[in-house]
C-alpha cells in the first residue's frame, strides 16, 4: 500500500485527464517520487467500477515484469546456481530445437536473452497471449524448433519468447515455479506482498479493456505459466515506486550492511547499458541492461525505463538515481502507449531538480583538493620560482603528470600564457564540481585563463592533472 503523505498534482491531474479526454484510454494514473517530497499522484477516468485510479490502484505492468525476473536471474547467479554465459539450452528441463542461422554462430546464454540480443525475432503479438501456456507445452515448443532471425550475440532485437526461455532455465535451476521464486525472494522480502502474478487479494484492480468497434471491451485475465516471465505481473504505482527506488538506491553511496535481497552490484549491473539499441537522435545513448532500457544524455544524466503493453493494459516506469526522481503510470487499454504522458512528467521532474542544484553550494572538497588550489594558485603566481617547482614535483604531482607533459614544458607554457594575459595575476574564487576538482580563473591585466586541477583517488591524494585554457579580455569581463 502507498506511504503517507501523498499529495494530489494538478499537472498530473491534466496529463490524465487529457488522455481520457481524448480517447486513448478508459482510466489512466501517474504518481511521482522525488526525494524526501510526498509522493505525487494524479488519475482520471474509470477504473472498471465508475471511479478513477488512485495510487494503490492495481493494473497489470507488462514487460514490467522483465526487471524482477532479471533480479530473480541475477540472485541466482550470485547464489552460484546460474552462469550467465554458459549454453541456455544446458539448463533447460527438454533440449531444445534452436534454428539458428551460420554454422559457427555460438549458442544463445542467459546473458543474450537478458539483453533482448539473442537473434530471435520480435514476437509481441504473439507472446504476449500465451502467458497462460504450461509448461510441458511450452518444452513442447521449444523441441518442435524456434527460428532466429540473425546469429546470438549481433545485434539488439526486442523478443519476448527470450524471456519466458530465460524464466523456464530459472524454474529447473531451482526446482520451484518462476512465479514462486519472484514472490518468495524478491517480492515478500520487500515488503510488496501485494505484488503478484494473479489478481492480489484485498485490493482494487483496474479492469483492463480493449477497444472494438468503437467502444471499450474488458479483456479477459490471463492465468499465470511458462510466460509469465516476460509481463504477467499486477502492482500498483505505490509498489512500482518503491521497486524503482530500491533498484536505484544501488548509485548511493556504499551501504553499511549489504542487501540481504540483492547487492547494489548486482543492480547496478543490472541497470548499465549492455547491448546498443539503434536509432535515436544521436543526442542520446540508448541501449538495453537486464530488463531494462538504459539512456545516457548530457541533459538528463544516466535515465533508466522500460514500458509495458499488454492485452486490456499499458505501463512505463522511470528514474534518475542521480536526482532521484521516479515516475510511473498505468492505463487500462491495451498498448495505449502511456510512456507518452509519463515522459514529460519525468522530464519536467528532472529539469526543475536541474535548475535547483545549480542554485545549490559545492560539494565540500577534500583537504588536499583546497591546498592543490592554494599551492598551484601560488606556483602560477610564482612561476619562475623553481623551489616551488621542485617541490611541486616531490609532493603535489602523481607521477603520471609527467606523462602527459614535463614540467619545462609546463613551466615553458605556463610562462607564455602569462605574458599573454599581463602581470600582476588575481585569482579568482575556486568552485568544486566534487570532492576531488577545482576550477578558478586567473584575472591579467589584458587576458585571463582558467586552470583546474584534478585529484587522484589514491591515499594521500596528489595531482593527476593540471589544465590550464586561455580566455578572451572580453569573456573574462563578462564572467
Amino acid at each position: 500500500m502507498s506511504e503517507r503523505g501523498v499529495t494530489v498534482d494538478p499537472v498530473l491531474v491534466r496529463l490524465t485527464d487529457e488522455r481520457v479526454g481524448s480517447g486513448r484510454s478508459p482510466a489512466a494514473v501517474l504518481a511521482s517520487s522525488r526525494g524526501a517530497v510526498p509522493l505525487s499522484v494524479g488519475g482520471s477516468g474509470d477504473c472498471g467500477d465508475d471511479s478513477a485510479p488512485d495510487i494503490d490502484t492495481v493494473f497489470r505492468i507488462a514487460s514490467c515484469t522483465k526487471s524482477f525476473t532479471a533480479a530473480r536471474a541475477l540472485q541466482l547467479r550470485d547464489a552460484g546456481l546460474l552462469d550467465l554465459d554458459r549454453p541456455i539450452a544446458e539448463m533447460l528441463p527438454r533440449p531444445p530445437r534452436f534454428l539458428i542461422p551460420g554454422g559457427d554462430a555460438p549458442p544463445p546464454t542467459p546473458r543474450l536473452l537478458l539483453t533482448m540480443s539473442a537473434g530471435l525475432p520480435t514476437d509481441d503479438a504473439w507472446a504476449d497471449r500465451l502467458e497462460s501456456l504450461p509448461s510441458t507445452e511450452f518444452d513442447a515448443l521449444l523441441s518442435r524448433g524456434i527460428r532466429f532471425t540473425r546469429p546470438p550475440g549481433v545485434a539488439y532485437e526486442y523478443a519476448n519468447l527470450g524471456w519466458a526461455i530465460l524464466g523456464r532455465a530459472l524454474e529447473h535451476l531451482d526446482g520451484r515455479r518462476l512465479q514462486d521464486q519472484i514472490e518468495q525472494e524478491l517480492l515478500d522480502p520487500l515488503g510488496l506482498s501485494g505484488v503478484r502474478f494473479s489478481p492480489p487479494e484485498g485490493r482494487r484492480v483496474a479492469v483492463g479493456y480493449a477497444r472494438h468497434d468503437g467502444s471499450w471491451r474488458a479483456e479477459a485475465v490471463t492465468s499465470p505459466g511458462a510466460f509469465s516471465a516476460i509481463g504477467g505481473l499486477f502492482a500498483s504505482c505505490a509498489d512500482i515506486l518503491v521497486w524503482a527506488r530500491w533498484l536505484a538506491s544501488a548509485f548511493a553511496d556504499s551501504p553499511r550492511t549489504p542487501d540481504p535481497v540483492l547487492s547494489a552490484a548486482s543492480r547496478r549491473e543490472m541497470q548499465q547499458l549492455h547491448r546498443a539499441i539503434p536509432g535515436g537522435d544521436g543526442a542520446v545513448s540508448r541501449g538495453y541492461g537486464y530488463g531494462l532500457i538504459v539512456e545516457q544524455s548530457a541533459e538528463q544524466g544516466h535515465v533508466v525505463s522500460h514500458s509495458g503493453g499488454y492485452p486490456g493494459f499499458s505501463a512505463h516506469m522511470r528514474w534518475s538515481a542521480h536526482h532521484a526522481i521516479t515516475v510511473c503510470g498505468f492505463e487500462n487499454a491495451g498498448y495505449s502507449g502511456v510512456h507518452e504522458i509519463v515522459r514529460p512528467a519525468f522530464d519536467s521532474a528532472v529539469a526543475d531538480a536541474i535548475a535547483a542544484a545549480r542554485s545549490t553550494p559545492s560539494p565540500e572538497p577534500w583537504n588536499e583538493t583546497r591546498e592543490a588550489v592554494t599551492r598551484i594558485s601560488e606556483l602560477v603566481s610564482d612561476h619562475g620560482n623553481m623551489t616551488l617547482w621542485d617541490r611541486a614535483g616531490r609532493d603535489l604531482f602523481d607521477g603520471c603528470m609527467d606523462l602527459d607533459m614535463s614540467i619545462p614544458e609546463r613551466k615553458t607554457r605556463l610562462t607564455r600564457l602569462i605574458a599573454d594575459v599581463g602581470a600582476p595575476l588575481i585569482h579568482g574564487p575556486a568552485s568544486f564540481p566534487t570532492a576531488a576538482r577545482a576550477t578558478w580563473r586567473a584575472f591579467g591585466s589584458s587576458g585571463a585563463f582558467d586552470i583546474s586541477v584534478q585529484l587522484t583517488p589514491s591515499e594521500p591524494p596528489l595531482i593527476q592533472r593540471w589544465d590550464l585554457a586561455m580566455i578572451t579580455a572580453e569573456d573574462a569581463r563578462v564572467s
